[in-house]
């Protein structure tokens, strides 16, 4: 069997890592992000919302909260690791709850008498 990835930050589950934009307040010209950076970064912080920048009137960038980022890549993973674990089954590489926890047990018994010797 495969071994799972292993996670190691802990998952913020609050809310969606980027709300839904908001044509109307999300989406400015490169010059206007040029001239109120402090502002756009200081407003993705606090809404979580990307801004997306335009030049020549067509969207090119965006400017987003590192923590947001952070939470979608783990979001995105999370999904990649359900999809292989849904692969997995239909192949019938799985093993039952009983077997998974006498392996578990089997091993946190061996590290027990590692530690203990």
């Amino acid at each position: 069997m495969p071994a799972v990835k292993e996670k190691t930050s802990v998952r913020n589950r609050r809310r969606a890592a980027f709300p839904t934009p908001r044509l109307s307040e999300d989406v400015i010209s490169f010059s206007e992000c040029r001239n109120n950076l402090a502002a756009c970064l200081k407003r993705t912080a606090e809404t979580h919302r990307l801004i997306f920048i335009t030049q020549n009137g067509r969207p090119t960038s965006f400017i987003g909260n590192v923590e947001d980022w952070d939470q979608f890549v783990e979001l995105k993973e999370l999904m990649e690791d359900v999809r292989v674990a849904e692969e997995e089954l239909d192949r019938g590489e799985c093993i039952s709850h009983s077997e998974l926890k006498a392996q578990l047990m089997a091993e946190r018994k061996a590290k027990m008498q590692e530690l203990m010797s």
